[in-house]
């Protein structure tokens, strides 16, 4: 089976459980079944989420079908890149820590805008659902380093099972046969093949990942 046909059956494996929940949304909402304005506007909310988890998987396994991950293409600069991530993390509730003009170029594949894409799916895996998330970014040697914290620890079966998803013995994450989705999946393959590395540091608190990055000095 070709990746492309991976993508494919996955994306339609993952589609499934948010399309259902909007189904289920629709039902109540067409049924009458909701007995306050209340109970009106979480459905139509959770319609909504569930509509938008859709098109992002659509929209990223799109992406890689039109223009898979290969050798490090174009390049952008580094900045670009951080404000991109800025900006889509606050879309998703999660904060960039303060930091100073990021300087060079990272390897971005196809652009800057997907590949800021990809390191937020990534960061957001650690995020969780509870507000409060909080991701840094710094260079370090050749690399650019992105992590991110949530608010609160998780458990430790979830640690050990992000921990064997993101760092098995010779490849590091199985794209196909982990549980943490298509998204994290297309996102992973593309910042592995631009040389970057996806890990847990600080005891698995948090999600790290790096980018190796030019400076004019090299």
């Amino acid at each position: 089976m070709s990746d492309a046909e991976r993508v494919l059956a996955v994306l339609i494996h993952d589609v499934r459980t948010p399309l259902g929940v909007a189904h289920g949304y629709v039902r109540l909402i067409r049924g009458d079944k909701l007995p306050t304005p209340e109970d009106r506007e979480r459905a139509l909310a959770g319609t909504q989420d569930a509509l938008a988890k859709v098109s992002r998987l659509c929209q990223e396994a799109g992406a890689f079908l039109d223009d898979p991950p290969g050798p490090a293409g174009s390049r952008a600069p580094a900045g670009q890149v951080v404000d991109r991530v800025a900006v889509i993390l606050a879309e998703r509730g999660i904060g960039l820590g303060e930091h100073g003009p990021v300087e060079g170029s990272l390897a971005v594949g196809t652009s800057a805008d997907r590949a800021a894409e990809a390191i937020v799916t990534l960061l957001a895996v650690r995020a969780g659902r509870k507000p409060g998330a909080l991701a840094t970014v710094r260079p370090q040697s050749s690399t650019l380093v992105f992590a991110c914290a949530p608010a609160s620890p998780a458990g430790p079966a979830s640690l050990e099972a992000l921990s064997a998803a993101l760092e098995g013995p010779e490849q590091p994450f199985d794209p196909w046969q982990s549980s943490l989705g298509l998204g994290v999946a297309l996102a992973h393959r593309l910042v592995t093949a631009l040389g970057g590395r996806v890990w847990l540091a600080g005891d698995g608190l948090a999600l790290a990942l790096s980018l190796p990055m030019e400076t004019g000095n090299e």
